[in-house]
């Protein structure tokens, strides 16, 4: 009898363990889709439930509330996770460096509350990596992700085949991802390590789910005809397969019948196939470069106003338009309009020491996964290199477009987006020459 309240504040501590971790999951989930499951019942033509599951921030909201209920279970514990505490110096180099520029910014309001949002950003981040460090929920993130892409992946495919195979392509009724270069960032960022968790994975259900997934991403941003999207996906293809040969007959298999499913693709749309072959291997004639070099332009002349601490975080959508006979587009604002370049914006935006910053952060990432790819067994590189791979098509596409502008939303979820994937990274690395690999590897299931 005495036991009593014993077991009862276990049962209820392991209760509210469960409810964070499956909240954890399905935040994950939205956050990546970008939406809820209503509007994509609507533009399928089924019936839809509640309009409040397609709401835009209810993927922070119960994020929030699966940190909650893992702090009251005393499942975050080490706030100090071992996968990213070598961070901690990178990052706060970058928040201070973030900082200065926003003391001398051209828009204090903007810089402030851009500033705010860095912070947040790299709070929730670090919060998602001590939630990580529980290996149940570690285990059940990607099969998690992986839903998520496929269903992003679907809706792509269905959006398209409405609009018509051989005709560019337009907007998605998304709530955050509203573009077909936010689409393909989404898939390239994640495609190499569902590609590397079918190659490793010995479960042959959840294998199947991982390599079907990949394949499904890479048809939908075909299908979106992003350049730089569908080259960068190829590469990192090669790079995940090529640096894992020992796993190249699993790797096989799935190539080949993505390459059956491509050529039923590019046998239907041949006009548009052809189109951006063409403007791949003659980029003058692809209208959005002379449209991204004007932009640079203004970029190269905000840097040269102020080369130091730049115009200060966040401004750039205001302060480009100062400039006389510049390119930006009216309707964007302060609404998200940006310098169609990472390295460009952020030396816009926070001088040459927030680009060194943001260069150094990112070495150091490079650094800790090039180390870690060295010392692992053949089953562990895989993951390391989908990591890289996935970095490296981060670091791609960031040539071309800007997606790291937190006080827009869209740019906000890409932050949280592209934290999750690093977070993952970095936490395969952390495993290396731990005597449990074989558990990290084989995962378990939520209880």
């Amino acid at each position: 009898m005495s036991h009593g309240p014993s077991q009862h504040t276990h049962r209820t501590t392991a209760a509210l363990a469960a409810a964070g971790r499956w909240l954890f999951l399905i935040a994950v989930m939205l956050m990546v889709t970008g939406d809820g499951p209503e509007s994509t019942l609507r533009v399928a033509r089924w019936p839809t439930p509640a309009p409040a599951l397609s709401w835009s921030w209810l993927y922070l909201v119960l994020l929030a509330l699966a940190f909650f209920c893992l702090a009251v279970s005393g499942r975050l514990r080490a706030w100090r996770p071992p996968s990213c505490r070598f961070l901690a110096p990178a990052l706060a180099l970058l928040l201070g460096t973030f900082l200065l520029s926003a003391a001398f910014s051209q828009a204090h309001r903007l810089s402030a509350v851009a500033w705010l949002l860095v912070l947040a950003i790299v709070l929730v981040c670090w919060i998602v990596a001590v939630a990580l460090e529980d290996d149940t929920l570690a285990a059940a993130t990607w099969p998690a992700v992986a839903v998520a892409v496929l269903f992003l992946a679907v809706r792509v495919v269905l959006w398209r085949r409405d609009e018509g195979l051989d005709v560019a392509a337009f907007q998605v009724l998304n709530n955050a991802w509203v573009g077909k270069l936010q689409l393909a960032w989404v898939f390239n960022l994640i495609a190499p390590l569902l590609l590397a968790k079918f190659m490793g994975e010995r479960r042959w259900p959840i294998a199947v789910l991982y390599g079907f997934t990949w394949a499904a991403a890479g048809i939908a941003t075909y299908l979106l005809f992003s350049r730089m999207g569908s080259v960068v996906f190829g590469v990192s293809t090669l790079g995940v397969w090529l640096l894992n040969r020992t796993y190249w007959r699993r790797a096989v298999v799935i190539v080949l019948v993505a390459a059956a499913l491509s050529a039923g693709l590019l046998a239907r749309s041949g006009h548009m196939t052809r189109y951006v072959v063409a403007t791949i291997l003659a980029p003058d004639q692809n209208p959005g470069v002379g449209i991204r070099l004007g932009v640079w332009r203004d970029s190269l002349r905000l840097f040269r106003a102020h080369p130091v601490t730049g115009t200060g975080i966040g401004t750039f959508d205001e302060v480009v338009y100062s400039l006389e006979g510049n390119t930006a587009e009216p309707i964007f604002r302060q609404k998200g309009w940006h310098a169609h370049n990472v390295y460009l914006h952020v030396l816009a935006e926070t001088g040459v020491l927030g680009l060194a910053a943001w260069c150094w952060f990112w070495y150091v990432v490079i650094a800790r996964l090039v180390r870690g790819w060295r010392q692992a067994d053949p089953h562990a590189r895989l993951e390391v290199t989908a990591t890289l791979c996935a970095v490296g098509a981060f670091l791609a596409l960031s040539m071309t477009e800007v997606l790291i502008g937190a006080r827009v939303h869209a740019s906000l979820r890409m932050n949280l987006t592209i934290g999750l994937v690093l977070v993952l990274g970095l936490r395969a690395v952390s495993r290396i020459g731990e005597s449990d690999r074989e558990g990290w590897i084989r995962g378990g299931r939520l209880h």
